[in-house]
């Protein structure tokens, strides 16, 4: 871990632009097009893209002239001949269809016939191949990851009915599947996709539903360190909420279950929100001494053989950041832990660099409020106004409670600074998703 110094206030950043919110047809355009100009531009044609996904060289054509929409696992396939980097995930026809009630319910359902699978009384599916095995459960972890790799950039909001669609299909291949060593490896497909879409879907009010599925999968599984893991994601989406004893509380039987199983870096991950849940009480010596904890187990960090689901939240980044948003909220009643918070933070957004759009934007926040305590208010103001510029109306990762939060904060002092009047009368105009 390198040693914390001095490092210049990020600037107004702009890693990201929000996906188009115009109507479905635009979206199958814009798919399309952006389709056909990555195969030309990777100078293929359609029969060669074919034969790289791979799939039948009409039906591809049918995609790239509008006539058939892509789903999930084809665009995943797709995503990966093209080296598309979410774009063409994030475009798929169906991905906004319908409004935010119509994705709700989409998202619901799939909820309902995932966790029906996992009960053992599946719904019938007439889409479902007829014999599975561990390539199609393959397909489905590697349509996560594709996932995975888009929400980690640009939050969930975007993706939220072909994360629906994946569920469907892996509950439906579960229920098909004869092979008890398929049935399982698919259960773990379920409670990862099921447990990420729980943290990063956009969608609290589903949140745990998502997680409740997950953790059952998991057990069916027998696969107690992924369980353990997606309590742990439970405690991080309710950190996030402002519920720190709840967050306490699974913390505490997560490690009690699987405490055994977690590695170095699942500790440094916890006990960095074990910090943030302390300071949200007010706590400043838990704090101090859970921070000190997981600087201790970082360093025993090796991610070698640590599967995906785990160890994107095993990063210096990711220390930094939990333990720089824990002593902002410290400074809210303590104004000397600003400066602590601040460097963190700037440490955390360094090791991000310009990739991991979401939890870019949420060190700024946590940023500008630090530096707010910090008495540097055009500072706060001016990172504030990019970040809400960065974030658009589209909310990546459901990033609204946290602009809720900054704004009242920021509404004490914003007589002190025009970027903070700025910002606050900007936030008091937007409708976020």
């Amino acid at each position: 871990m390198r040693l914390l110094g001095p490092s210049p206030y990020p600037g107004k950043s702009r890693p990201w632009s929000a996906p188009s919110q115009g109507g479905a047809k635009h979206r199958e355009r814009h798919f399309r097009t952006e389709l056909r100009r990555r195969r030309l531009e990777a100078n293929l044609s359609l029969q060669q893209l074919a034969e790289l996904v791979p799939c039948d060289h009409g039906y591809l054509s049918k995609i790239e002239n509008g006539h058939r929409r892509p789903g999930p696992d084809m665009t995943a396939s797709l995503e990966q001949a093209l080296s598309a980097n979410g774009a063409l995930f994030a475009l798929a026809g169906e991905e906004q269809e319908g409004g935010e009630d119509m994705r709700r319910r989409r998202v619901l359902q799939a909820l309902s016939a995932a966790g029906m699978a996992v009960a053992g009384w599946p719904l019938p599916s007439a889409e479902t191949p007829r014999r599975i095995g561990m390539q199609h459960v393959a397909d489905i972890a590697d349509t996560t990851a594709v996932y995975r790799g888009w929400v980690s950039r640009h939050g969930g909001a975007a993706v939220q009915q072909p994360a629906a669609q994946l569920l469907d299909r892996a509950a439906a291949m579960h229920t098909a599947a004869s092979e008890p060593k398929v049935r399982t490896a698919l259960l773990v497909a379920i409670a990862d996709l099921g447990a990420y879409v729980a943290r990063d879907i956009g969608d609290h009010r589903s949140a745990d539903e998502h997680a409740w599925l997950a953790l059952s999968a998991a057990t069916a599984a027998g696969n107690t360190a992924l369980g353990g893991h997606t309590v742990v994601r439970m405690a991080g989406h309710n950190i996030e909420l402002r519920h720190p004893e709840k967050t306490l509380s699974l913390l505490d039987a997560a490690a009690k279950r699987a405490g055994d199983l977690f590695t170095p870096g699942d500790r440094a991950n916890q006990s960095c929100i074990r910090a943030w849940a302390y300071a949200q009480v007010g706590d400043a010596d838990m704090v101090r001494r859970a921070v000190g904890n997981a600087e201790d187990a970082f360093t025993r960090v090796d991610n070698t053989g640590t599967p995906n689901w785990a160890a994107q939240h095993v990063t210096e980044a990711e220390l930094y950041s939990l333990s720089g948003a824990a002593y902002t909220d410290l400074a809210r009643t303590n104004h000397w832990y600003a400066d602590a918070a601040i460097e963190r933070l700037n440490e955390a957004l360094d090791l991000r660099g310009v990739s991991l759009a979401r939890s870019r934007v949420l060190d700024q926040l946590s940023l500008a409020e630090a530096l707010l305590y910090a008495g540097e208010f055009d500072e706060a103001g001016r990172i504030a106004l990019a970040e809400a510029e960065v974030a658009g109306t589209s909310d990546p990762g459901g990033l609204s409670l946290r602009f809720a939060g900054l704004t009242r904060r920021m509404q004490a002092h914003a007589s002190k600074a025009a970027s903070v009047t700025e910002f606050v009368t900007a936030q008091g105009s937007v409708k976020r998703m």
